[in-house]
């Protein structure tokens, strides 16, 4: 016999899901409708226009490792953690492993911009600097 607590739970996330689906058929039903009234309203401009012509424009969705205000504190934890200056790639491979992110290679370069501007912003502020090394790569420590 089952456990009636796992059942309950499962029966939950189940109608929040069919709750879900059904929101967005609704949705997909009221995009349907606005879009043949604007297709309607473009042939009343120009009868002769050929709507498959329209390119199709996607919205990217924008992957986001941080919560608010993550990424700057453990961006400082590396740097009180470092005994010297850190180099800007040590600190990205520290931060994706803090997420567990290091064999996610479309994590890279979202970190990397994210870890960047964070510091930039904390050099703005005086809290970070920014070092060349001799070898010409950059390394940041706490100012």
């Amino acid at each position: 016999m089952a456990d009636v607590h796992v059942m309950n739970a499962l029966t939950t996330k189940r109608g929040e899901l069919v709750g879900e689906i059904e929101d967005r058929r609704r949705q997909v039903k009221q995009l349907g409708e606005e879009l043949a009234h604007l297709e309607a309203t473009m042939r009343l401009f120009d009868p002769q226009w050929v709507l498959d012509r329209v390119p199709v424009r996607r919205r990217s969705r924008r992957r986001q490792f941080f919560r608010s205000g993550e990424c700057q504190r453990l961006v400082l934890e590396a740097l009180r953690e470092a005994e010297a200056a850190i180099e800007e790639e040590a600190l990205v491979a520290a931060l994706l492993r803090a997420k567990g992110l290091e064999d996610q290679a479309e994590a890279l370069p979202v970190i990397r911009k994210t870890a960047l501007a964070v510091l930039r912003h904390l050099a703005s502020k005086g809290i970070a600097r920014s070092l060349l090394l001799e070898d010409g790569v950059r390394a940041w420590m706490r100012s």
